[in-house]
């Protein structure tokens, strides 16, 4: 069966896809309307190419490079689909158009050669590699797919790509009999086509790039004839209002040059929108320029633009705060010069910003606020340090820009995929171990943003299991960036990351913010099992502690009281969950160093059972199997005998350990208990 995750935004503040785990089969587990498959291993996450993508490619497909010769990669990869090689490679720079060129040709595929006699409608995907080692994981195989897997920003990190692409190549063959096929992205060099013939026979190289020109020229057209039509775009190079073709260059990036034909599209007729087009076009580099040569020997003014920027839509002497606060003056001129110099509103307007209605705004200049940030970081670099600096100060809790941490999340992430540079991506430290609940949110949207951004996700995700590894603090970043959509997009890093933090040395705090990072994503159906599969893995390999712990969260009924129901109705339904149960169990009790937090939890148990928040039968199905492991030593012992010093006059624990002893003796007497078929062979 398939388990699709609700819709959600999955990709860094993309719309909403939906992803999905195909070909899912073994125990399926029916809870309150909840249809989940607990034992599987679950497939890669995809997420559908979209409607933008498709169009693109089907109505306007630019056909020439940048010297006018018509561009071959497309009709090449075509031509290997149609001989079904197992796997076709797209290899070549960033801007050869590569991914456009694999959704062109899968379509092209589709609609020619599975057309109306396949058994489902040719859907195409691309395929997220969440993986912990490269080629580890299962790919998708649903039948009648269209899989497009881009590796080119790992791929020349892979320790072993030779191995690593046989096991692309193999599962390839697997989707042929299937009606699918998949199309790996790859960098110029990355994919070992000389290393083995076979690798290297299914490569079409990507040398030459679309023209940029023509991609905006066709989209305008084909995708906006309305727009397209305008007098600001016609062909007569002596038309007054052909005033915005000389920003369509012929090197300009595909997705650039896609971008362009997007905001071009938006221009209609009002006063200035061709102005102001060719500035969002031009990313406002001139207005840019203008301002910041303007303001030369004007610190003042520069720190009132970049706290407007931070503080849109509040008001103005809010904005002068925190230019202060930037320049850490109290004040910085005399009560002679605030008198006799321009007024607040006038100094703002002068760099570009507006007052209305008591607030400060930039909404007639999208991306101004961009565009300028860009500026600083490049330009006037010795400030990065000091401006990240003030962010943090600027957004603590009950500071000027507290209210305004998710748009500055916003823009300091948009800043780091501009300019390449996780940088800007410091504050997230800070944010994350405020112990607010919204810098936490903020951290962790801005990291998962950039985890799936195309070139910054690679180091991104690298950099968070990095963290994993270290101190408390980045540690505890890398366990909030878990609880949020990053699990979501990529699961099984997370759990990587999650299982350094919870085989920590300690408990500490990251280890606590682990904790509920596994609570959060066990809530999730599509997510449980791969959390499910990773727990008892870990406890039944190397990272015992991380699993002891994990399994000792997650079982919790008080933090976790869905997920514990969940797991307890069905292993009495399935007895490999009462096994993983059981053996989770047992693990935990003979470790000491677990034994108070065992004591609590068997506490626990038993109060949701008296309570009526867990079922009895499931609880004494689990427990009575411990018993017979850990009945006069430990935790168990202290919870069925009592230890010295300890009183446990509960009536739930006196109830809990009547309905054990009394399990015992139907098991000796083989008395089969209801509901529990497989008691007799337990």
């Amino acid at each position: 069966m398939t388990v699709a995750a609700a819709s959600v935004e999955r990709n860094g503040g993309v719309p909403a896809h939906q992803l999905s785990a195909a070909d899912i089969s073994d125990s399926v587990l029916y809870m309150a309307g909840r249809d989940i498959n607990l034992h599987t291993r679950q497939t890669l996450s995809t997420v559908p190419v979209t409607r933008d993508e498709l169009a693109a490619v089907r109505r306007a497909w630019a056909k020439r490079d940048r010297q006018g010769d018509l561009l071959t990669t497309a009709p090449a990869v075509l031509e290997f689909l149609k001989q079904e090689e197992p796997v076709v490679v797209i290899a070549g720079a960033r801007g050869m158009g590569k991914t456009a060129a694999a959704v062109k040709a899968l379509s092209d595929y589709g609609r020619d050669h599975v057309g109306e006699q396949a058994e489902a409608p040719w859907v195409l995907e691309h395929v997220l590699p969440d993986w912990e080692q490269p080629g580890e994981g299962l790919l998708p195989s649903k039948r009648c797919r269209g899989y497009i897997l881009d590796v080119s920003e790992e791929i020349d990190g892979w320790a072993d790509p030779v191995a690593v692409a046989k096991k692309i190549v193999a599962h390839g063959d697997a989707l042929v009999k299937k009606g699918s096929r998949l199309i790996v992205i790859a960098s110029q060099d990355g994919w070992p086509a000389s290393q083995t013939p076979g690798l290297g026979r299914i490569v079409v190289r990507a040398t030459a790039a679309p023209s940029g020109r023509e991609i905006v020229q066709t989209h305008l057209a084909r995708l906006y004839p309305s727009v397209a039509e305008r007098a600001w775009l016609t062909a007569n190079a002596d038309d007054q209002g052909h005033v915005l073709t000389d920003l369509l260059g012929v090197d300009m990036y595909p997705s650039d040059a896609a971008a362009l034909a997007l905001e071009l599209s938006r221009i209609d007729d009002s006063p200035h929108a061709v102005e102001t087009a060719r500035a969002a076009a031009t990313h406002w580099r001139d207005v840019v320029k203008k301002v910041f040569t303007a303001t030369r020997e004007n610190a003042d003014d520069r720190a009132l633009l970049l706290a407007a920027i931070a503080l849109e839509g509040l008001a103005p002497p809010d904005v002068l705060a925190a230019s202060r606060l930037l320049l850490k003056e109290k004040t910085s001129k005399s009560v002679r010069q605030i008198l006799t110099g321009p007024d607040l509103v006038t100094r703002l307007e002068e760099v570009e910003a507006r007052v209305a209605s008591g607030k400060v705004s930039f909404a007639h200049k999208p991306g101004y606020p961009n565009a300028v940030l860009g500026y600083v970081w490049r330009q006037l670099s010795d400030v990065q340090k000091p401006l990240l600096a003030w962010v943090k100060l600027l957004t603590k809790h009950g500071a000027l820009g507290f209210s305004r941490l998710s748009q500055i999340a916003d823009l300091l992430v948009q800043l780091a995929t501009d300019e390449q540079d996780l940088g800007p991506l410091d504050v997230a430290r800070a944010w994350a171990t405020s112990g607010d609940q919204a810098g936490r949110e903020a951290a962790a949207s801005m990291l998962a943003t950039a985890a799936a951004d195309p070139t910054l996700g690679t180091v991104t995700r690298a950099r968070l299991r990095d963290w994993a590894q270290q101190d408390v603090d980045p540690a505890r970043v890398t366990a909030v960036v878990c609880q949020g959509s990053f699990a979501a997009i990529y699961p099984r890093q997370a759990l990587t990351c999650l299982r350094h933090i919870m085989g920590r040395p300690i408990v500490d705090e990251a280890v606590a913010d682990g904790e509920k990072a596994l609570r959060a994503m066990a809530e999730d159906d599509f997510l449980l099992p791969q959390v499910w599969e990773a727990i008892t893995g870990w406890i039944e390999g190397k990272a015992k502690p991380a699993g002891c712990r994990a399994f000792l969260a997650l079982l919790d009924p008080k933090a976790a009281p869905s997920t514990v129901t969940l797991l307890l109705n069905d292993a009495l339904a399935h007895p490999e969950t009462a096994d993983e149960l059981v053996t989770g169990w047992c693990a935990c009790l003979a470790d000491p160093a677990l034994a108070d937090r065992c004591e609590r939890l068997l506490e626990k148990w038993a109060e949701a059972v008296a309570d009526h928040d867990l079922a009895d039968d499931a609880v004494v199905h689990v427990l009575d199997r411990v018993v017979d492991e850990h009945m006069v030593t430990g935790p168990m012992a202290a919870f069925l005998l009592g230890k010295e010093g300890v009183a446990y006059n509960s009536p739930a624990i006196i109830a809990m350990r009547e309905r054990l002893m009394l399990r015992r003796h139907e098991r000796r007497n083989h008395t089969p208990h209801a509901g529990d078929e497989g008691a007799a062979a337990l």
